[in-house]
């Protein structure tokens, strides 16, 4: 049996701490690390080679506008691929939440205007409530 669900052997570290970057293999076990330092492949169920390639942990994005955008976009996908893995959202001073249903075009228009983000794409995808959280409920199971 592996000691480890995944070895990542060979990647340059970067940990966040502003410490120098080095090279290291990590040790995942139940969605977690285990370990960070030498591990030889035959410890791991699955082995990703990530020589070559920086390893970091997700970046937590703390100005976000995905107010509109996690409607049609649950994933918030772009972030993502940035190495974002935790967002931040409705914190901005303008948005989609608290608004009542009366001041949902003006919300939209806000959008539109500072954000380009298209009216009908709004249109199409928001829902309206006075709270966010009941508005985005249904994707919380997905994110």
């Amino acid at each position: 049996m592996a000691d480890f669900d995944l070895v990542v052997k060979n990647g340059m570290v970067v940990d966040g701490t502003r410490a120098p970057r080095f090279r290291s293999d990590i040790g995942i076990k139940n969605g977690r690390i285990a370990k960070i330092g030498r591990i030889s492949a035959h410890q791991g169920a699955k082995v990703v080679d990530a020589g070559g390639q920086i390893v970091a942990p997700g970046f937590i994005d703390l100005h976000t506008h995905y107010d509109a955008q996690i409607f049609w976009d649950p994933y918030l996908t772009i972030s993502g691929y940035h190495g974002v893995t935790s967002v931040v959202l409705g914190n901005c001073g303008f948005g989609f939440a608290p608004v009542r249903p009366k001041d949902a075009e003006r919300a939209m228009l806000t959008m539109v205007r500072t954000e380009a983000i298209p009216l009908r794409a709004m249109q199409a995808g928001q829902k309206y409530t006075r709270r966010f959280a009941d508005a985005v409920g249904d994707y919380r199971a997905l994110l």
